[in-house]
């Protein structure tokens, strides 16, 4: 009997998640909180926006997530999400593309590049 109990705790303990975090993955949608949706820019010509379904890149030419997604046959998003934390890998074809950001202000963000780590700051417009 003590050994149910104690699978039993240990089960409802394991099976317990943190509502901060979320995370979607194996999705073929991208969906950006609330709180980084909009348009970031920061002193290059590099800027993001973020969609209620979709994720650009400006880099020189613009690249919106939703589009190369619906081009493919096998395309995939995973997120992990929270309060202050956007993280996203997008799959679509051959290609794979990580982001993390993560907010230090209602107007700014960071931007971690992975997989090196560098971190280019954000501005909202």
């Amino acid at each position: 009997m003590k050994k149910f109990l104690f699978l039993s705790a240990l089960l409802i303990f394991a099976c317990s998640s943190d509502d901060s975090d979320s995370s979607n993955s194996n999705e073929d949608s991208i969906n950006p909180p609330a709180w980084i949706q909009g348009v970031w820019t920061n002193d290059s010509i590099s800027a993001f926006e973020f969609r209620a379904d979709d994720m650009c890149v400006t880099a020189g030419s613009t690249n919106c997530y939703k589009a190369l997604m619906a081009l493919s046959t096998e395309s995939s998003a995973y997120e992990e999400i929270s309060d202050t934390r956007y993280y996203v890998v997008v799959s679509y074809g051959f290609s794979e593309n990580t982001y993390e950001f993560e907010k230090v202000s209602e107007s700014t963000i960071n931007w971690i590049l992975y997989p090196s780590g560098i971190i280019s700051t954000f501005t909202k417009n």
